[in-house]
């Protein structure tokens, strides 16, 4: 299981959330709790800013289709 997770809700809004108990809905692409390093290949490093937990999860950018995710 992945301490990071990434989820969509029916809204469409992305919601990062970490077994740390962060959780943060995306605002455009302006993440307060969370830094995204972007890397090749649509994958991202997502950093929780509270316990410095990390995952790659699919891109963040707001312009694409984030599937669900099920790690």
């Amino acid at each position: 299981m992945r301490p990071i997770t990434l989820d969509v809700d029916p809204q469409g809004r992305r919601i990062l959330s970490c077994d740390c108990g962060t959780i943060e809905i995306a605002r455009a692409s302006d993440w307060q709790e969370f830094t995204v390093e972007a890397l090749d290949n649509d994958l991202a490093v997502v950093t929780c800013g509270r316990c410095d937990r990390n995952a790659r999860l699919g891109q963040l950018d707001a312009e694409q289709e984030i599937p669900q995710s099920t790690w």
